[in-house]
């Protein structure tokens, strides 16, 4: 979950005496800030405790220097700027006038971000209840009991080539890799929506591992332990998943061969949200727990920091930031940066020659059957299917960059 970036909007007048109407706003404690945000747009920032005053004294009728002179300590050098906190808000789209004039975000009634949106009715509410947590602990015990005591059943590496050829395993365990994968995710919009929260479904990428997210940002108008249950609601779905698969393969029941297969994707699915690094489900859940509202921006910016001198924006960004995070950061920085260095050697030892090695697979295998023979679309239908994670990264990277370059 991220802030999300103000909007274009009308530019009404604002000065000291100006009066602001807010639209309904939620407010969060989250560690030593407090979360405020538009829940049906999903536009949410963090701000300190004046900020949170001030807007109150705002919402309340108050004008603007009525507020900078309320909130401004007696032994302050300077008054507190309300005036430019206002101007903030009419930004994020937060003010629905100003002194009657309207002040209109250019997507007010929009979700912000990118993707598609999901506001499901919600279903099966047990699911995502105390039943559904105990439901996965169960499926937890099971999957662990199983792995120490029956031996035969733990994942291998060769448990991916359970088909004729290993090109046919590799494509076929992608298309499988990718149902899955949207099941994670829509197990995470459905939790969601037992909280009456909507979704924003879209395709993304960690570094250079493709990754489909749902942006749960509207997850910023609940208290932090609220927003656990529709974080973990994907790693749930794969344990009772894998607590299935796993015991149908020590009763002896259905095809092992593909039941091996799918623990080894359901395992290395649950292994990879650890990496927190990659900011997976794991890493949601521990800052909202550990009260973070930016870590990772911070964890960056103490980074950058050790190795050159920052700007004067990055500066003045890192002096803003929360205690919270800054202290979390000090210590989070050394996983993240040990992240990178793994991210790194397996980009140059496994991911970059896997890849030269499926493009010469392919070219060889058209080279050789001709456009003429069965194995000639074969291998081209194969090789796109085992490509199709690297492409869709590729073209994921390149809207990313194309973004940055419209915002600049």
């Amino acid at each position: 979950m991220t802030a999300v970036s103000p909007a274009p909007v009308t530019d009404p007048q604002l000065g000291p005496t100006s009066v602001l109407r807010l639209h309904p706003l939620t407010r969060t404690a989250q560690g030593d800030r407090v979360v405020v945000g538009r829940a049906d747009t999903g536009r949410f920032v963090a701000i300190p405790a004046v900020g949170a005053r001030a807007l109150d004294l705002l919402a309340a009728g108050r004008t603007v220097a009525d507020v900078s002179r309320a909130v401004t300590p007696p032994d302050a050098d300077e008054p507190v700027d309300v005036l430019a906190f206002a101007a903030g808000l009419v930004r994020l789209g937060f003010v629905a006038a100003v002194d009657d004039e309207r002040a209109v975000a250019a997507d007010d009634d929009a979700p912000a971000g990118h993707g598609l949106v999901v506001a499901p009715r919600a279903r099966a509410r047990w699911l995502f209840s105390r039943w559904g947590a105990a439901l996965a602990g169960l499926g937890a015990v099971v999957v662990v009991g199983l792995l120490v005591v029956v031996p035969d059943v733990r994942p291998d590496a060769l448990d991916v080539f359970f088909l004729g050829t290993p090109a046919r395993s590799l494509a076929a365990l992608t298309l499988i890799t990718y149902v899955l994968a949207g099941l994670h995710e829509l197990a995470h919009v459905m939790a969601a929506a037992a909280l009456g929260v909507p979704a924003r479904l879209r395709i993304t990428r960690r570094l250079y591992f493709l990754t489909f997210e749902t942006n749960l940002t509207g997850l910023w108008a609940l208290p932090p332990r609220r927003r656990v249950g529709p974080l973990l609601a994907g790693m749930a779905f794969d344990t009772v998943v894998l607590a299935v698969v796993l015991t149908l393969r020590a009763a002896g029941l259905g095809p092992d061969a593909l039941l091996a297969a799918l623990a080894l994707v359901e395992v290395s699915a649950i292994v990879l949200q650890f990496f927190v690094f990659l900011r997976s489900d794991v890493y949601a859940v521990m800052t909202a727990l550990l009260g973070c509202t930016h870590l990772q921006r911070t964890t960056r910016l103490l980074l950058r920091r050790t190795a050159r001198r920052l700007t004067p924006d990055e500066r003045a960004t890192l002096a803003a930031t929360s205690p919270r995070d800054l202290a979390v950061a000090r210590w989070y920085r050394f996983v993240h940066l040990g992240g990178m260095l793994l991210a790194a050697w397996f980009l140059v030892v496994l991911f970059l020659p896997s890849t030269w090695h499926l493009l010469v697979w392919m070219r060889d295998s058209l080279v050789t059957a001709g456009p003429t023979t069965w194995a000639f679309y074969e291998a081209l239908v194969l090789g796109i299917l085992l490509l199709s994670p690297r492409l869709l990264t590729a073209v994921v990277a390149l809207r990313d960059l194309a973004e940055r370059r419209r915002r600049a």
